[in-house]
C-alpha cells in the first residue's frame, strides 16, 4: 500500500511533535513497516516544507549511509541525503544546550562549500572539486524515536537526524588535498575517542558529494553558490552527555570544537 497524502502529513507532524515537545515518538517502521525509499523522501519533503513554513531557509545538504555497512543495516543499496537549515548552524567553539537533545551523537565530517551554482544529473567528482572549497565539519545528530535502531524510514523521513552542524573556518581547495588519506581525530573531554581517514566515505569524500548533487537533480533541485554538502560521517557517531567538550583535528583543515 502506497502512502496517501494524509499518511505523509501524519508522519511529518510526528516529527514536529518530537521537535516542539522534546520528546520521543514511535518509529515510522512500527506503523508503516513497508515504506519505500521514494515514499520516505516524500515525507522528508513534507518535513522540509514544514521548516520553511516556519521561516527557515535551506543552506545545504548532507549525505548519509555512505558505507556499505550502513547501507546493509538500512536495507538500501545507495546513500541517502537530507537538508540542512540556517537555524541548525552553530559557530565553532559554541556551547550548546544539552537539554534540547533527545539522543544526541556527534560525527566528524567534511563540508564542500560551492563557490558557484551547479546542477546534475551528470556531475563528476572532477566537477565537484572545481566548484568547491572544503572545510572541517561536525554533524550533531539527534535520534528522536523510542527503541532506536538504524533504519531507512526514520533516517529519510526525519531528514537524516541533524540537530546542529558546525563548519570550520579554514577553507582549502579540495583539488590540492589527498582526500582519501586526510586524517581526522576526535577527542572527548581531552581523550581521543575516534580516528579515521576520508576513505571511510565511499573511498573518497568527493564521491558522496557528487552522489548527493546528482540525486538532488532527480528530485528537481540544484545547488546554489554558498550552499554546501556534508560528506557523511568519517568517524563513528559518538554519544554526547551534558558537560562534554569535543575537539577534533582535521589534517590540513585545522581544529574544530564544541561543548554541551
Amino acid at each position: 500500500m502506497s502512502l496517501s497524502p494524509d499518511m505523509i502529513h501524519q508522519i511529518a507532524q510526528s516529527f514536529f511533535t518530537a521537535e516542539d515537545n522534546h520528546q520521543q515518538i514511535q518509529p515510522v517502521a512500527s506503523f508503516y513497516p513497508d515504506i519505500l525509499v521514494e515514499e520516505a523522501y516524500q515525507v522528508q519533503a513534507a518535513v522540509v516544507s514544514g521548516w520553511m513554513e516556519r521561516g527557515y531557509k535551506i543552506v545545504g545538504q548532507k549525505a548519509a549511509a555512505t558505507s556499505q555497512a550502513a547501507q546493509a543495516k538500512m536495507h538500501i543499496q545507495e546513500p541517502i541525503y537530507g537538508h540542512l537549515f540556517d537555524f541548525q548552524q552553530a559557530a565553532p567553539g559554541s556551547t550548546l544546550s544539552a537539554e534540547h537533545f533527545i539522543q544526541p551523537f556527534i560525527e566528524c565530517e567534511l563540508a564542500f562549500v560551492f563557490n558557484r551554482a551547479v546542477s546534475g544529473p551528470h556531475l563528476t567528482p572532477t566537477d565537484i572539486l572545481a566548484a568547491t572549497d572544503v572545510v572541517a565539519a561536525f554533524d550533531i545528530v539527534d535520534f528522536r524515536t523510542t527503541e532506536f535502531q538504524v533504519g531507512m524510514p526514520e533516517a529519510l523521513c526525519y531528514n537524516v537526524y541533524t540537530r546542529h552542524f558546525v563548519l570550520g573556518q579554514q577553507p582549502a581547495d579540495p583539488a590540492g588535498l589527498d582526500l582519501p588519506n586526510l586524517k581526522v581525530t576526535l577527542a572527548q573531554n581531552g581523550a581521543e575517542v575516534a580516528s579515521a581517514t576520508g576513505a571511510a566515505i565511499m573511498g573518497d569524500p568527493a564521491r558522496s558529494i557528487t552522489w548527493v548533487a546528482n540525486k538532488l537533480a532527480e528530485h528537481g533541485r540544484s545547488l546554489e553558490a554558498g550552499h554546501f554538502i556534508l560528506t557523511g560521517a568519517i568517524t563513528r557517531p559518538q554519544p554526547i552527555q551534558p558537560g562534554d567538550y569535543f575537539s577534533a583535528a582535521f589534517e590540513a583543515l585545522g581544529p574544530l570544537a564544541v561543548s554541551f
